[in-house]
């Protein structure tokens, strides 16, 4: 073998799990396709990412980058407005984490990665995958020199994200059951930010149209400001993207208010039909992480915490498999991976089907409803003491009848 463990892509997911595998002594090489620095959205960490970032080893390496701390997150909808401060979730639960820019916070991980032993190798893509009672042969090509290697592995796990590389080689890709939606997202300097521990509050902001819009605050200056909406609404409004951007999002007054002095610093970007699912998430010497088994929504931010939620299982599965212990995949990793994707798709459909905002805006809420949404919030969807983690949908519907 030239390697025990092959990580398709070095993005969070990659650099958790080879991080985990190289600590307990495996051989990891890990193969991207690009260079980092690279550009990519999903720029606001969940609390409970900072935990397996620490399972890693890799929080250090990320607290040292100085990104901005992010306590809360603030629902706004006119003159309303409900924050849910993540020092009021459960014992034990992590209360602040931070927004960072992708770039950065990508390279950081991989970087520190290698420093944990991980063969990273940029450049790389892989072509194809060959399976056999041994392990897997894998094939990659340089993207400059176009020059091949193949590589013997004991196991492969992809963490290729939007790549979704095993999926499309393996033809196990599926339609999502989510409708296709349209995103516009740039960067912005000179925003109005609160003062003090507000800074660093995610903003989503519920527009007049039924879109919504995201407003990360990073430490360098520079903001991140984006809106999801139905492609009738994208398609109603005229001009470059850029216009489109910002004409629908100064139709909001609290967007308005906080960026009416902001210039954009980055080319609008858009993105359509993220939304993706798959077979399955297993097989004889391979496994699917993060988003390349299944990506949802960036309604809650969801997309880092369940790529390295995932990651981490997978790596421990590997870890127990090679050391001898018996592993059972579907219930161990198939069975928990689609638990945690299940609560958070049960506050997407909510959110999409225009309940779950007046929960969440509510301001009577029992002090105990408030802590365990705070908790889905920060990314702890695994906690059976939950009832929003135990039974999602029936949580959710009795929550709704109360008005």
């Amino acid at each position: 073998m030239d390697t025990d463990v092959l990580v398709i892509g070095a993005g969070p997911a990659g650099s958790v799990a080879g991080s985990i595998l190289a600590r307990h002594h495996h051989r990891v090489v890990m193969l991207e396709a690009g260079t980092f620095p690279r550009f990519q959205i999903g720029e606001s960490l969940l609390p409970r990412s900072n935990d397996i970032l620490a399972e890693a080893g890799l929080l250090d390496a990320v607290v040292a980058r100085g990104y901005q701390a992010k306590n809360a997150a603030l629902f706004l909808q006119g003159a309303v407005r409900e924050r849910f401060c993540f020092a009021e979730v459960f014992p034990g639960q992590r209360t602040q984490t931070f927004q960072v820019p992708r770039g950065d916070f990508d390279q950081t991980l991989a970087t520190t990665a290698r420093q944990h032993g991980v063969d990273v190798r940029f450049n790389q893509r892989v072509e194809a995958v060959a399976f056999d009672a041994g392990g897997a042969l894998v094939t990659a090509s340089d993207v400059e020199t176009e020059a091949r290697t193949q590589l013997r592995a004991r196991f492969v796990l992809d963490c290729s994200g939007y790549g979704r590389v095993l999926p499309r080689l393996l033809a196990l890709e599926r339609p999502s059951v989510l409708t296709p939606r349209v995103a516009l997202f740039t960067w912005v300097e000179g925003d109005e930010r609160p003062a003090g521990d507000h800074e660093g509050d995610i903003w989503i902001c519920i527009h007049p149209r039924g879109a919504w819009a995201w407003i990360i605050p990073f430490s360098n200056g520079r903001t991140s400001v984006g809106l999801v909406m139905e492609p009738a609404v994208y398609e109603s409004v005229p001009g470059c993207d850029r216009d489109r951007l910002f004409k629908l999002l100064f139709e909001d007054e609290n967007i308005l208010q906080r960026l009416r002095r902001a210039v954009p610093v980055l080319k609008t970007v858009k993105l359509q039909a993220w939304s993706s699912a798959v077979e399955r998430l297993h097989g004889t010497g391979w496994a699917l992480t993060g988003n390349a088994a299944e990506f949802l929504d960036p309604v809650f931010s969801s997309g880092v915490t369940l790529a390295l939620e995932s990651a981490a299982r997978a790596a421990a599965l590997v870890h127990r498999s090679f050391s001898g212990e018996p592993v059972d995949w579907a219930a161990e990793y198939d069975g928990v991976v689609l638990k945690a994707v299940g609560v958070f798709k049960a506050f997407v459909r909510s959110w999409y089907a225009g309940e779950l905002q007046r929960v969440l805006l509510r301001a009577d809420k029992a002090d105990a409803i408030k802590r365990s949404i705070t908790a889905i919030l920060g990314g702890y969807v695994l906690d059976s003491n939950n009832p929003f983690v135990r039974e999602p949908e029936r949580a959710l519907a009795a929550l709704l009848k109360l008005g």
